[in-house]
């Protein structure tokens, strides 16, 4: 039996076309994910070099094709080369699936030999684009997908323009302008088309229940520098970041260039131990923010002030399930996501203030404060034997706050004393963030020898100092500060926002005061922005958002949506009923009125016709208004083959058109339209009026060899 020829891949139709369009998607996909951290830059090189050079002999027309046993060869070698680094590199998973899918790619498009190879090369560039996207957490990399797109979709439209024409070598051998790019209108069109599919697509394809990418769009406890414990005996630089953490919308009141709401509150500890802040062991009571009711946020036996400010506060994951709220706060109210995902949204609130979420947070937590024109404060004593008052026992920390504060007495004037130690430490000591290791007695080589530190250890060392006095305290993590927006109300705080302070019972006249013993270098302030840096928080908000509703769009997104719909169609329906009893009433009201009515519905029905008439003759009916001639011309030429049963729609290819304007008996004139059809719409050519004419000669034709089948 006689072996079948191999076919001569020379002879493929658009061979060189096909793979500098191809070579080109497959350049750009990988692009980011040098900067995801998913591939070293150094391998993004070596590929796009490898690229270039298949590329460069397909420009200067000698196209490469790789022999089998060269690809054998090199696969080989490539499974030698994986093992090594497998074997010695500790190469991640990932990593190694993006070097197959690369050097894959390179040979693919260096062997191509059957029609079929086009495909798989063009498969193999979906895949590093997918890898590109799957693998990019910043929303920079929605700009290179629009950036992408440009670039790929009128490759990708005339990729099936080729596609169709190979059937019919006879027809782009004869007009070399089937081979251009389509016009740019058809291709943004089209383009714009895919974009407004892909939202709800985006929205309605199925989640799982949480996102799958977690500590988005804020980021870990790592970013944000907050966990349950403090320890004072870490070191090296303390953990900040640039992400926005919190949103807080001034909805109503006053804006502020220095705001008290923006010192939030959000974890206070009591219990100090080798080194290590805890939160309260009080277990607290458990209450809730409630559709409809708000959460009371003063504290206890604390005045009740007005309200001067509404505030909506978006928070993002922090690392803990701690409530983070103004330290001006009166009341708040969850927002309709909150309720919709759990119905009521349970906290336990304990004897310091601190409101613990006994639920898993959302991917962004938003909900409104009532908030005060100062701080409030906590009139609650503490109770005997409370671990805010327990000392930890140093003489040496004792007989630094008796020198530093001389001639005060602390039980007799605890607020003075304390006030005299936090100006010391606030005005002869140092902030930084970078520092040594601490040796066994953190807080005594601080105060005696070091004289510097961050926020945490000016806190803990002051909140030391007035407990061995006998002053209560308790150390209170949050944040203090922010950026206010040029562009609306609205303040964003950071992770360099972080900051820690204290609290100190100063009787029950003046209640638990805060201190802030940090030097002024160190203390987070609300800043405005020039115009260059507010580019630059419009990129941060995008970030938040995109983190939010892109990353960490999950099933109660999905739940709140579908929730929300139902409620606008339900008061769309009560707004139908009484337009209805509306007209009834109007029915039953006399003659004049039943005329109006009448006359109203005449109109509306004749308006109706009118509109599905030109719908059918539109969209669904091959309709021509404000189409160039050609294209014209080549709709009605569908049109006239589907009434004579040809199985068309608007969306056939022209080699399906030609097949049943052969099989119809009208193919010499049919050819030629869609030949000038292919040429305006693809190729960008216009039609002159004197060839639009002879298209129009040709449709007559058409019908009259239609007229005598």
């Amino acid at each position: 039996m006689a072996r079948k020829p191999r076919p001569d891949p020379a002879l493929l139709p658009f061979r060189r076309e096909r793979i500098l369009a191809v070579g080109l998607v497959s350049a750009l996909a990988p692009i980011p994910l040098a900067f995801t951290g998913a591939l070293p830059p150094t391998a993004l090189l070596v590929y796009l070099a490898a690229l270039g050079v298949v590329l460069g002999f397909v420009k200067a027309g000698r196209v490469p094709c790789l022999a089998d046993r060269w690809l054998n060869l090199a696969g080989v070698a490539y499974f030698a080369l994986f093992w090594f680094g497998v074997r010695f590199g500790g190469r991640s998973l990932l990593r190694t699936a993006l070097h197959i899918l690369l050097f894959t790619a390179v040979l693919k498009l260096a062997s191509i030999k059957r029609e079929r190879d086009f495909s798989v090369s063009l498969v193999l560039a979906t895949f590093l684009l997918v890898a590109s996207m799957a693998t990019s957490t910043h929303s920079t990399i929605l700009l290179f997908l629009g950036g992408y797109a440009v670039v790929a979709w009128p490759i990708l439209s005339r990729w099936a323009l080729w596609r169709d024409l190979a059937a019919a070598p006879d027809e782009w051998r004869r007009d070399e302008r089937a081979r251009e790019i389509p016009s740019r209108r058809a291709v943004a069109v089209s383009l714009g088309a895919a974009f407004a599919l892909a939202i709800p697509m985006f929205v309605l394809f199925p989640r799982l229940k949480t996102s799958y990418i977690q500590g988005l769009p804020g980021g870990d406890a790592g970013e944000s520098g907050f966990s349950d414990t403090v320890d004072t005996n870490l070191y090296g630089r303390l953990r900040q970041s640039d992400k926005v953490f919190l949103r807080v919308v001034v909805e109503e009141g006053p804006l502020l260039d220095d705001p008290p709401f923006l010192r939030i509150r959000l974890l206070a500890h009591t219990r100090f131990s080798e080194g290590v802040w805890r939160p309260p062991a009080d277990r607290g009571r458990v209450v809730a923010m409630r559709d409809g009711n708000r959460l009371s946020l003063r504290p206890w036996g604390g005045p009740r002030p007005e309200a001067t400010h509404r505030l909506s506060l978006e928070v993002a994951p922090l690392g803990i399930r701690f409530l983070p709220y103004p330290v001006t706060a009166l009341s708040a109210s969850a927002s309709p996501e909150l309720t919709r995902r759990w119905g009521v949204v349970p906290f336990v609130r304990d004897g310091d203030g601190n409101f613990r979420l006994t639920v898993e947070p959302p991917p962004l937590m938003r909900f409104e404060v009532l908030s005060a024109a100062e701080p409030l404060v906590d009139r609650t004593p503490p109770e005997p034997g409370d671990e805010a008052t327990r000392p930890v026992g140093s003489a040496t920390i004792r007989d630094w706050g008796r020198e530093v504060a001389a001639g005060v007495d602390p039980r007799a004037d605890p607020w003075l004393f304390a006030r005299r130690i936090e100006e010391h430490l606030a005005t002869r000591y140092f902030y930084t963030l970078d520092s040594a290791r601490w040796g066994p007695s953190a807080v005594e080589e601080f105060l005696t020898s070091r004289r510097s530190g961050h926020c945490e250890t000016f806190a803990t060392a002051m909140a030391l100092v007035l407990r061995e006095h006998g002053i209560p305290t308790r150390l209170v993590t949050g944040f203090a500060g922010g950026e206010r927006g040029p562009f609306g109300s609205y303040y964003l705080v950071r992770g360099r926002e972080a900051h820690a302070w204290l609290e100190a019972w100063c009787g029950p006249e003046r209640g638990w005061v805060s201190f802030d013993p940090t030097p002024a270098s160190g203390r987070p302030q609300v800043t405005r922005l020039d115009l260059v840096r507010s580019v630059g928080q419009f990129f941060g908000n995008l970030e938040f958002l995109y983190g939010r509703w892109i990353l960490g769009f999950a099933q109660a997104d999905q739940a709140s949506i579908a929730t929300a719909v139902r409620e606008a169609v339900a008061a769309i329906e009560e707004k139908a009923k009484a337009v209805a009893r509306a007209v009834s009433s109007i029915a039953a009201g006399g003659g004049p009125a039943r005329l109006l009515l009448g006359v109203l519905g005449a109109v509306a029905l004749a308006a109706l016709v009118l509109l599905i008439g030109r719908l059918a003759r539109g969209v669904g009916g091959f309709g021509m208004r404000g189409l160039p001639p050609a294209s014209a011309a080549y709709r009605r030429l569908q049109r006239l083959l589907r009434r004579r049963g040809g199985a068309l729609t608007p969306a056939s290819a022209p080699s399906e058109t030609l097949t049943a304007a052969d099989r119809f008996g009208v193919g010499a004139p049919s050819r030629e339209i869609v030949r000038a059809y292919v040429a305006e719409s693809f190729g960008g050519r216009p039609t002159s009026p004197a060839e639009a004419e002879r298209l129009t000669a040709l449709l007559r034709e058409a019908r009259a060899a239609r007229s005598r089948t």
